[in-house]
């Protein structure tokens, strides 16, 4: 399923008009497929990936199950399903799942571009949600602004966990992922490419917010939301994010003729 991330211009109300990653953006984000496009092909079944049911509590089910007490919608009330996370129900993260899995894929392939262990780590932001579900003080609709904080940290865990790693670059750089499309030419998997090659020598706290706001479009607030942060430090990221991208867009050849074309 392709992304329908509208190819709009993106700009903020308080702030400049897109320039950098937000004039690539616009022609590169639907290449970057979501949903049946992960390694494992973790929507074959419509459920959790492979190991995410041997991971929870015995009792639990899978999403493509439907739970006779966990039913949104219709008579539901507004913290049926926050209820049941605070109570560790083991059925709550695979509703948690249907509601917002496809949600925290996005989040992740837009933040650390297409990665073999993509499968992996949308896994372990729903065992994060049912771990840490106790703690959970909303309800049913703030959910998912809950469930992107826990995305949001666990690909800044993952990005920082690569930089230090960078020496694969020279030493296997077989081994790193490859930022292409199945069904883009040959030029554009190029500069998606080397889109994700700028983004990966930003700071983690600089590249999600610039990711998630070029991307996936999402507002300010829920950029801040998802970050734990205030949008005013959105704001001061994103300026400091795109100044930077842009200076390290304009040393490679094609993606400062990118750059150029759109201005």
């Amino acid at each position: 399923m392709l992304c329908t991330t509208p190819t709009t211009t993106f700009s903020d109300p308080a702030g400049s008009p897109e320039s950098g990653l937000g004039a690539v953006a616009r022609r590169i984000t639907g290449l970057l497929r979501v949903g049946g496009d992960t390694s494992a092909g973790l929507w074959k079944d419509g459920g959790p990936g492979s190991g995410m049911n041997d991971s929870l509590p015995v009792g639990s089910t899978r999403s493509s199950e439907p739970s006779v007490d966990l039913v949104m919608g219709g008579d539901a009330g507004p913290h049926e399903l926050a209820d049941a996370m605070r109570a560790a129900d083991p059925r709550a993260v695979a509703k948690l799942f249907d509601l917002y899995g496809q949600h925290v894929e996005r989040v992740l392939i837009r933040t650390i571009g297409r990665d073999h262990e993509l499968d992996d780590m949308v896994q372990d932001v729903f065992l994060g949600a049912y771990k840490s579900g106790s703690n959970y003080q909303g309800n049913d609709v703030q959910l998912k602004a809950w469930v992107s904080r826990i995305a949001v940290f666990t690909a800044r865990g993952y990005l920082r966990k690569r930089r230090r790693k960078w020496w694969l670059r020279s030493e296997a750089p077989n081994e790193l992922p490859e930022q292409t499309a199945h069904d883009a030419n040959p030029h554009m998997q190029e500069v998606l490419r080397r889109t994700y090659l700028a983004l990966d020598q930003l700071d983690p706290d600089l590249r999600i917010p610039l990711a998630l706001r070029e991307f996936e479009a999402m507002e300010l607030a829920e950029i801040a939301e998802a970050c734990d942060c205030s949008v005013s430090t959105i704001k001061r990221r994103l300026a400091q994010a795109r100044k930077a991208f842009e200076r390290l867009a304009k040393k490679d050849p094609l993606l400062r003729e990118w750059l150029e074309d759109e201005n």
